[in-house]
């Protein structure tokens, strides 16, 4: 951080040292310091509009470009951007296990493989993302012959990716296919019984037909004594079955109750049909790609735990995306599938979950106590500073910014930690916005990569993101900084 004194900043800004003086006084000038009698001003920090005027005393759009300063920060229309198609998920949800569930989050498999051309050489190299959600990363790994280590701290991501990422013999496969068609018929059996989860919603989760059948497909899986593998695989495809025959869509931060008559599932036979469907994709890309190998350590815990479980200097590249800082929290949008699915049996085990989770969302969170530590000259003071008085739907998002970008901070230290020289660090990231001030999670967590040691290789804007109408009137000088970016890192 470079800063100015005040007969400095008073040639550049054509007013008295005096009046300087005073408006660091007032708490007027972000991120001032007083050493001795003299103030100290960041030399990106812009002449405050006269008090009756605008209360945007900040000029936030200078800011932005001033963080921006000095990075190799490509754009999608510039020649260079490589990687904007291979972050499209959505295309990957009808590849080879990929397509065992739709997960609602992810990047494709071919960026995976493309951070890995780019910056790494050699074969079997070990490859780690610390935010594993569907296991995007270790298929792209292991698919180019190289290793594969996830941390998931969501127990139905977690089980998800553990399916996805086993070797399975045809054997298994065969029972499997056996199996489903056996339990699907047992299923219709009436005087079989069942249970619901105590989630408050549970009794109306499914149409009233709906519900004796797919619950008891669930019964008979657990009833059913053949080897976990194959159980597994039996419960994912089920797991995958949930939300489309539910009554309930996930839609932003949670779950929405289906209006349209037309996407609702109220017969058995719709709901055999889905879950066929399931069953065979499984089936099929298991006997049909025998070829495809997974070497893959995954770890139901968090990476800020990193640590206890890699040595330092023994990982070659690192991919990951996390949680955005957008209170999406998503023990709310996957709630469906962590009661019915068993991973979570009471409150309490959500509570312990949210709390175990990087701090993106609003849950759990005090409005009066954090141990996040910002200084005075991290642009993050300066933003959550200007927030003070804009108009904000909940009191605590200042307080869960603060914890996301602490929290971000450790897990890019440990992981600087655990490369080896010369290994990349790739993080996908999204910024977000906030009573018309935005906060540039790609320039944030540079300028700490940076510190902690790391060379800004690239920033790689892939797409800009869509606000609400309030929030685009806002920030529309500086939309340009509303986006997802790829942020490569270079040890």
């Amino acid at each position: 951080m470079v800063y100015e004194s005040t007969d400095e900043v008073s040639k550049k800004w054509g007013i008295s040292p005096r009046r300087i003086a005073t408006l660091c006084q007032n708490n007027r000038i972000n991120g001032a310091r007083k050493i001795g009698k003299t103030w100290l001003i960041p030399n990106y920090i812009e002449k405050p509009l006269d008090g009756r005027k605008s209360k945007n005393n900040m000029n936030l759009h200078d800011l932005y470009k001033k963080m921006e300063e000095g990075y190799n920060v490509i754009y999608p229309s510039q020649d260079g951007a490589t990687y904007t198609s291979p972050l499209n998920y959505s295309d990957d949800l009808s590849k080879t296990r990929q397509r065992w569930y739709r997960y609602k989050e992810g990047y494709s498999i071919e960026l995976v493989k493309k951070i890995i051309s780019d910056y790494c050489e050699g074969d079997n190299l070990q490859i780690l993302d610390p935010f594993l959600g569907s296991g995007s990363t270790i298929i792209g790994a292991n698919s180019i012959g190289h290793r594969g280590i996830g941390f998931e701290v969501n127990p139905f991501s977690n089980f998800l990716s553990e399916c996805k990422l086993k070797n399975y013999t045809i054997e298994e496969a065969e029972l499997f296919n056996s199996t489903y068609k056996e339990i699907i018929e047992e299923s219709k059996d009436s005087s079989l019984d069942y249970s619901l989860p105590d989630l408050s919603i549970s009794n109306k989760v499914f149409d009233i037909e709906v519900e004796p059948f797919f619950m008891k497909i669930n019964f008979l899986i657990k009833e059913r004594n053949i080897p976990q593998n194959v159980k597994n695989l039996l419960k994912l495809g089920w797991l995958s079955a949930l939300e489309i025959v539910s009554l309930y869509r996930k839609a932003g931060n949670g779950l929405k109750k289906r209006k349209s008559p037309k996407s609702t599932v109220t017969t058995i036979l719709e709901t055999e049909v889905v879950l066929r469907k399931n069953y065979e994709d499984i089936y099929s890309d298991i006997v049909n790609n025998t070829e495809l190998k997974f070497d893959a350590k995954i770890i139901n815990d968090s990476s800020l735990n990193m640590s206890s479980y890699i040595n330092d200097n023994s990982i070659d590249a690192i991919i990951f995306s996390p949680p955005y800082a957008n209170c999406f929290d998503y023990t709310e949008i996957y709630k469906l599938e962590l009661w019915f699915g068993d991973f979570v049996k009471a409150y309490s085990d959500l509570k312990v979950l949210r709390s175990s989770s990087l701090h993106s969302h609003l849950n759990g969170i005090s409005q009066l106590t954090t141990n996040a530590i910002i200084e005075k000259n991290d642009p993050l003071f300066l933003l959550l500073e200007e927030l003070k008085g804009r108009e904000l739907w909940d009191k605590k998002i200042p307080v869960m910014l603060a914890l996301y970008f602490f929290e971000m901070k450790e897990i890019i230290k440990k992981s600087y930690d655990a490369l080896k020289t010369n290994g990349v660090c790739a993080i996908v990231v999204g910024n977000s916005a906030y009573g018309g001030v935005i906060f540039p999670t790609d320039l944030l967590l540079a300028k700490y990569a940076e510190n902690i040691g790391f060379k800004v290789d690239r920033i790689e804007v892939d797409r800009y993101i869509i606000t609400s109408s309030q929030q685009y009137e806002k920030t529309k000088k500086s939309k340009q900084y509303l986006r997802e970016s790829i942020l490569c890192l270079v040890k």
